[in-house]
């Protein structure tokens, strides 16, 4: 029993977290499945154990805590539906995984694993992307066709448009920075031939505007890293100038901007149309708002959005929904001002963080800021594939601080 046990303690649990970040753009079944057997492993293994407790009351968890505890609080709101509490709790409880996970990253070996995995299975996703544009049935490979994904005028294959194009901007970043630090001539052609097929892929291929905002994090990034605060306001003005040449260049964005303007019309005459993604975003934002000043600092608690929001959209003659597609709204109606400050810190002090190591700087810090950007645009902790790449990301940098 002892040398069973002696066994199972030397199993890495970083192999079964890099077969999640593999399968976290494909689908989420495999990821809870090895998330689960990399707590188990990770509990088992002495070394991590030890960790887990110290990182479960490092200063950096604190606001988290603070922010989970709220929010679960919310229970006993009057305004509360325990069935979306639920859910909200379920999906929002992924977080606490974060120093489970982070006892097994502390080495940069396993650290590596779980990039390289992420990395392995975005090659899957874009090579399949290019297999729908071609024409290829996605059923071979269990991707199902509809009137929006997995067709060749829009080749997402296993995730929404939304999801597919973050994590491709995510991959497109470190296939940059892995192409700057190698030093092997044939990797270097690989990993210029990814970034441009990602590229062609992002703009060219798959409707989002989404993705293409997030990606504007890249130039702003390096061009900070370069020349400060200038090269920063010259990296956003070449990116909108490009933009603007791909809008008269390429079909796709022509066609997402013409439609982006002609909804910005339809919401200017006060006539925000329910089929169009902005009509849609105008209204969310808009019955969130006034929603939320309602109840400003405690919120309506985690299943009281849709409730909150009803009567206002019924007036306008809109259908309700639970989720306003931005996260830090999503937090001010659930738990007011207080969620919302208590999220800020938890998220702040991750960006303090990063940029305290050269390691965190160049592997954490942007992808934080995409993570911002994104969450201003959809509610990530909400979609699974995102909130579990948030946990990974940040169990990633406390793997990494000391």
């Amino acid at each position: 029993m002892g040398v069973g046990l002696s066994f199972l303690q030397r199993i890495n649990p970083a192999w079964f977290l890099a077969g999640a970040a593999f399968f976290l753009p494909i689908k989420p079944a495999p990821v809870n499945l090895l998330v689960l057997l990399a707590c188990v492993f990770a509990v088992l293994n002495k070394q991590c154990r030890g960790a887990i407790l110290h990182f479960c009351v490092r200063k950096e968890l604190i606001p988290l805590w603070l922010l989970l505890g709220f929010l679960a609080s919310t229970y006993i709101y009057a305004s509360n539906e325990v069935s979306a509490y639920s859910e909200f709790i379920s999906k929002y409880g992924r977080l606490a995984l974060i120093p489970i996970l982070a006892s097994v990253l502390l080495t940069p070996e396993n650290r590596r694993l779980i990039g390289q995995g992420f990395l392995a299975g975005m090659v899957i996703v874009l090579v399949l992307s290019y297999a729908i544009w071609l024409g290829v049935d996605p059923s071979l490979f269990g991707s199902k066709a509809t009137d929006m994904y997995a067709i060749p005028s829009n080749p997402t294959v296993f995730k929404s448009h939304i999801t597919h194009n973050f994590f491709l901007v995510i991959a497109i970043y470190l296939w940059v920075v892995c192409l700057a630090k190698s030093e092997n001539s044939l990797f270097k052609f690989f990993y210029t031939l990814l970034c441009l097929i990602g590229l062609v892929n992002l703009f060219g291929m798959i409707d989002g505007r989404t993705g293409w905002l997030v990606f504007m994090v890249i130039p702003l990034y390096f061009g900070y890293q370069k020349l400060g605060l200038k090269g920063f306001l010259l990296a956003g003005f070449i990116f909108v100038s490009l933009l603007v040449s791909a809008y008269f260049l390429v079909d796709n964005i022509h066609d997402r901007f013409s439609t982006t303007w002609l909804e910005i019309q339809q919401v200017l005459q006060g006539q925000p149309q329910k089929e169009t993604s902005i009509g849609e975003r105008v209204m969310y934002l808009t019955a969130s708002w006034f929603a939320f000043l309602n109840a400003p600092l405690f919120g309506h608690g985690l299943g009281g959005i849709q409730g909150a929001v009803q009567p206002l959209v019924e007036v306008a003659g809109w259908p309700t929904f639970y989720n306003p597609h931005n996260q830090f709204l999503m937090f001010m109606l659930q738990g007011g001002v207080i969620a919302l400050i208590l999220y800020l810190w938890f998220f702040g002090v991750a960006v303090y963080r990063s940029t305290q190591s050269a390691w965190s700087h160049t592997y954490v810090l942007p992808l934080l800021m995409m993570y911002l950007v994104g969450n201003l645009l959809n509610s990530f902790h909400f979609d699974f594939a995102e909130s579990m790449g948030f946990v990974f990301l940040y169990a990633v940098l406390l793997g990494n601080t000391k």
